[in-house]
């Protein structure tokens, strides 16, 4: 029995968001923002609390902030005048009382609130110039209508444009939507549903999205630790199949004499770390066995791990073999291509660059180089793998900073060689719970030291109402010469928002910093703009670089020796650790400075005290993870932790360990995932949109 396709009977689950009642295409633009692109995706939006609701027959002061349901009878309509609300007047079985709609239209108001209609409504009872009201009632329906307003509603993390009403009402609709043939299917072990006592898939749901008390949708229930190891399996057999195809693979070596290597390493101005020297050789013994090399180079900033792609596409060059060296911006491809063709001088190796901004003759030129194998080092963005571009023998391909790089990517980067080798280089520290999560598939080096000579980095904490000292200090700093990076989080003034905007820093710096060259960078502007600003920080121009996180992963400026980071407990630690990295590149004393806000919680301080007091990021990544737990509300996305709709790898990390576990002893039984088993499994995939895996599969 096969399943190769996504059955019919999944069809309604995956189809479009407008066949549900009350989601329109306006609706559907604004769920997109909450990964909510389909019917099923509702299902995967987990709740953060509930709503309670009082039955209620009058109002008093007894239910007073209270979410209430009561029946009324319509008395009056008092219609919005200038800057004054529209108001419906209302009675109960004792007294009057007021609904309040802000920008509600007439007609609307007269069609739902007919004069002496009795309603039943719901909604927040509040005072207003001793008078009840509830403003927008969150359920207006006639008295007579079947369905029950709900006296205990889920909620969920929303955004603008959706109501929880909506959103809930949706989740109870998909939910029976599941359809009969789901609910007979089981793909976990019985064993391992046994001793945890877990229900199934669509009981699990049911019950999460209709909770009998809150314990019922906390990280440790039983029903949020069955989805969660949903997740993380369907997402670990995926990984499994990539690692399968990948060792069941063999290619032909050549011995790896390693002259080439020698040469560049004799012309370092230092000696390599041991942990340079094991990763190198790690790669070394990769590239000479016959399945292909899927390699994760892990290392701290600063720790040297470009020096170890270098080296490493010297062993396929001495073997008339083409390498590709993938950057996430132009300007790092540059500074690879600069640097790299500094190093290999006289060594007799050709190198190139292509990114999307060569011209169109120069780039027809490379592209011939490329094709006829007359470079063999070619460095670049995402274009190097566009239709256009063909290798003569690409071998390898290295992949800097890429977190997002999926699964899937890899294997399309396969198809431009034969059985290329992948060594895919991440500056995150990355705990080993996210290590299995994300990379699974991957053998992992870890570079664990850093240079002699790379200097450390004085991490200060410091309350924003003391910013005006720390701007007289950094404007003497930068009058002798250096050059500052100032990191904000926002790009414009949010409502109610405590963070300082860029706009409203730069006035700031313009005003402490008159004589100094101040410039913003932020990731909405256009990518030329980007590069042109810190083509200028790089050379000089530009004093002090006032930016969003889009500078996390970027070029070394060795002038720039002072980071400060504004609202520093609005990002995560292992992030922070990132920013700070991008000083200390050069001579200079660095610093970097951490500014929070006023109102810091105990749990905020003691995590930027984390980082005021290491410097290993792969210590500050593992306390990141531990203090995380369920999610910081106000915690940027790290980069290099992957996304799950189900799992929270601070809490599950248990459950990862089983999956993984389990989907590699799968894999190696029944690799084609044939029969019955591999059916369950194969629907799991498609109900967990991860079905492109299974192309990986030969026979299918």
């Amino acid at each position: 029995m096969k399943l190769v396709s996504r059955p019919e009977y999944l069809f309604a689950l995956f189809g479009n968001l407008t066949k549900l009642e009350g989601v329109g295409r306006r609706t559907t633009t604004h769920l997109t923002k909450i990964r909510i692109s389909k019917p099923i995706d509702f299902l995967y939006s987990m709740p953060i609390g509930m709503k309670r609701r009082k039955l209620v027959k009058v109002v008093n002061d007894e239910n007073l902030n209270d979410n209430i349901i009561i029946k009324v009878i319509v008395r009056k309509h008092i219609f919005k005048r200038f800057r004054f609300p529209s108001v419906i007047e209302v009675t109960d079985t004792v007294s009057k009382f007021n609904l309040v709609f802000f920008n509600a239209k007439r007609e609307w108001l007269v069609a739902n609130f007919p004069i002496n209609k009795d309603l039943v409504i719901s909604g927040k009872l509040e005072r207003f110039n001793n008078v009840f009201q509830i403003i927008h009632p969150e359920y207006i329906q006639g008295s007579n209508q079947t369905m029950a307003i709900p006296t205990e509603e889920t909620l969920y993390s929303l955004t603008r444009g959706v109501s929880q009403k909506l959103f809930f009402r949706s989740v109870q609709k998909v939910l029976k939507m599941i359809p009969k043939e789901v609910n007979d299917i089981e793909w976990i072990k019985s064993n391992r549903i046994s001793s945890n006592g877990w229900k199934g898939y669509k009981e699990s749901l049911e019950r999460v999205h209709n909770p009998q008390s809150d314990d019922d949708f906390s990280l440790n229930s039983p029903f949020r630790l069955r989805l969660a190891y949903d997740d993380l399996f369907s997402h670990q057999v995926c990984l499994a199949l990539a690692r399968k195809k990948v060792r069941d693979s063999s290619k032909n070596r050549k011995p790896i004499l390693g002259q080439l290597s020698q040469k560049l390493v004799k012309k370092l101005p230092f000696e390599l770390t041991k942990a340079q020297v094991r990763c190198i050789g790690e790669v070394k013994t990769d590239l000479s066995n016959p399945p292909p090399m899927f390699r994760l180079l892990q290392g701290d900033v600063g720790s040297g791990k470009t020096l170890v792609a270098f080296v490493s596409m010297l062993f396929i060059t001495e073997n008339e073999g083409q390498c590709a060296l993938m950057a996430p911006t132009d300007l790092l491809a540059q500074q690879h291509h600069r640097n790299l063709t500094k190093l290999i001088k006289d060594i007799g190796v050709k190198t190139a660059i292509l990114t999307g901004k060569i011209k169109p003759k120069v780039r027809e030129q490379r592209l011939e180089e490329i094709r006829t194998g007359s470079v063999q080092i070619i460095i670049g963005t995402h274009a190097l793998f566009q239709k256009d571009v063909q290798f003569k023998n690409l071998q390898l391909a290295v992949i800097d900073e890429q977190h997002r790089f999926g699964v899937k990517q890899r294997f399309d980067l396969i198809k431009k060689g034969d059985l290329i080798d992948i060594l895919v280089m991440t500056a995150t520290p990355i705990p080993r719970t996210l290590q299995l999560s994300n990379y699974g598939d991957l053998d992992v080096s870890i570079i664990d030291q850093k240079p002699l000579n790379r200097k450390k980095i004085n991490t200060a904490v410091i309350s924003e109402s003391k910013t005006e000292p720390l701007l007289k200090r950094l404007r003497l700093a930068c009058e002798r010469g250096e050059q500052a990076y100032w990191v904000c989080p926002l790009i414009e003034e949010a409502e109610n928002s405590e963070l300082v905007a860029l706009e409203k820093r730069f006035k700031t710096l313009r005003k402490f910093c008159p004589n100094l060259n101040v410039k913003i960078l932020h990731g909405k502007m256009p990518e030329e703009e980007k590069n042109d600003i810190m083509q200028s920080f790089l050379n000089g121009m530009i004093d002090i670089l006032l930016a969003t996180t889009v500078i996390e992963v970027g070029i070394d400026v060795p002038n720039a020796s002072i980071m400060i980071i504004e609202g520093a407990e609005r990002f995560g630690l292992a992030q922070l650790h990132q920013l700070r990295g991008r000083v200390g590149r050069g001579d200079l004393h660095s610093s970097c400075t951490l500014v929070y806000s006023n109102h810091l919680s105990k749990a905020g301080k003691e995590r930027l005290e984390i980082l005021r007091n290491n410097s290993d990021g792969f210590h500050i990544a593992e306390e990141d993870l531990k203090m995380r737990g369920g999610g910081d509300p106000l915690g940027f996305q790290q980069s290099g932790i992957p996304k799950f709709r189900l799992a929270d790898l601070g809490c599950h990390s248990d459950i990862l360990s089983w999956a993984q576990e389990d989907a590699r002893a799968l894999i190696h039984r029944n690799p084609s995932l044939k029969d019955a088993e591999g059916y369950n499994i194969r629907l799991l995939l498609f109900l967990m949109g991860r079905e492109e895996s299974l192309s990986l599969i030969r026979s299918s």
